[in-house]
């Protein structure tokens, strides 16, 4: 059985989510920051359960702003055309998640027509805190005299993995970087030279992302310094574990010598347009 969850769903349901914590840290963090009926924030998220007599064996996530998100372990061909007929007037923007679930979604939909800004594959890499080797390193967070070299930083960072989105967004991104308290800067000699940030947190495990280091600065392994020493800081936070997708081989070459691993394949599916969805084939 498919139905939607209330807020009478919320601790099962974020139960299930947790005990796949490690694809399914957007479904989760948007649960435990907005619950079941939120409708006003971007990603506020209508949650569908998919149910046994033995409880929740699957959970699928559309968001306000148009980004669906799955968690269904055993999902098939069936299942993704009933949720596809469930979406039926959804705007979409897009779709992450573990790569076979969102295939099988994907091809479920109407997207006839549909043009991509991105559809790959990345490595789903993990790390437990506790076996962290803190780097000898000074980060700050940011400061409102940062805002035009974050500016061009964002702007550079969404245009190499191609989810720039135009307009404004980078310096959107920049604003929210120095109020947020989500984003750390690598200070050497008096000067930033890399940034890194959280996508989510929640239950003791954070999401890095936002990894960016100027062009001119690379091969010298700031990426993995900025990013140990953030995860440093949040360990002292409680953290205990913390998840990344790596956009490219060497970014993921660059996150192994801090100790991550990887566990797995994790789909980035942004359209180039938002398309508004009709009924399934």
């Amino acid at each position: 059985m498919i139905r939607k969850a209330g807020p009478k769903d919320t601790a099962a349901l974020g139960a299930f989510l947790e005990a796949h914590i490690d694809s399914s840290m957007f479904l989760l963090g948007n649960l435990d920051a907005y619950g079941t009926d939120n409708t006003d924030h971007p990603y506020g998220t209508t949650f569908f359960l998919q149910e046994t007599g033995d409880g929740i064996i699957g959970v699928f996530g559309a968001t306000n702003g148009g980004l669906l998100m799955c968690q269904i372990p055993r999902l098939t061909a069936l299942e993704a055309q009933t949720y596809s007929h469930l979406l039926k007037g959804y705007t979409l923007r897009g779709m992450t998640g573990a790569t076979e679930q969102v295939a099988l979604i994907l091809n479920a939909l109407p997207l006839t027509g549909a043009v991509w800004q991105i559809n790959h594959d990345e490595p789903l890499c993990a790390l437990d805190l506790a076996a962290l080797a803190a780097p000898d390193a000074t980060l700050r967070a940011p400061a409102d005299h940062d805002r035009d070299t974050l500016t061009g930083w964002f702007d550079a960072y969404m245009t190499e993995t191609r989810t720039h989105p135009g307009g404004d967004a980078a310096q959107h991104r920049a604003a929210t970087a120095i109020t947020s308290g989500r984003v750390r800067l690598l200070v050497e000699h008096g000067q930033i030279t890399a940034m890194t940030g959280l996508n989510s947190a929640t239950r003791g495990v954070v999401q890095i992302g936002g990894v960016f280091v100027p062009p001119e600065l690379r091969g010298q392994g700031r990426a993995g310094r900025v990013i140990a020493a953030h995860l440093a800081e949040l360990r002292e936070q409680g953290a205990q574990r913390a998840i990344l997708f790596a956009n490219s081989d060497h970014a993921a070459r660059a996150y192994a010598r801090i100790g991550f691993a990887q566990i797995g394949q994790y789909r980035v599916a942004l359209l180039q347009a938002p398309l508004t969805l009709g009924n399934p084939a």
